[in-house]
């Protein structure tokens, strides 16, 4: 009865385990989402302030910033900020992705080796009785 009772807690765990992984990679995924969103933020205040800084700039100069150079300028840092936000939206839906497949690859994986626990206790008991023996 011993066995029977050990393989079942050891089985329960390993599933346990498994679910605890997963949970843990979606919050790591969801953890991956907000800080990519905190990395747009900055990118756009950066952005809105390059911006506010070249305007103040032609300003000064009397250069009228929706024309020639200086809105080429911001165009051109627009295009950038552009640029980094669609990779780094990329890059983060990737990391979240992988986060979430180890997260399914590890419930999958404490579930068989529950399984194999359980065929492995219930093999070591009826060799252990098809031996004369009892537990």
């Amino acid at each position: 009865m011993v066995k029977v009772l050990a393989g079942v807690l050891k089985a329960d765990l390993q599933r346990f385990a498994g679910k605890v992984d997963e949970t843990q990679s979606v919050i790591d995924a969801a953890a991956e989402g907000d800080a990519g969103r905190n990395r747009e933020i900055t990118r756009k205040k950066n952005l809105l302030r390059a911006i506010s800084s070249q305007q103040a700039k032609a300003g000064a100069a009397g250069v009228a910033f929706s024309e020639g150079s200086p809105a080429r300028i911001a165009q051109l840092d627009i295009d950038e900020a552009t640029d980094d936000l669609l990779i780094d939206t990329a890059s983060t839906r990737q990391a979240q992705r992988q986060r979430l497949t180890q997260g399914r690859i590890a419930r999958f994986v404490g579930k068989r080796k529950s399984t194999l626990t359980l065929l492995d206790t219930a093999a070591e008991i009826g060799e252990s009785l098809a031996a004369g023996g009892g537990s």
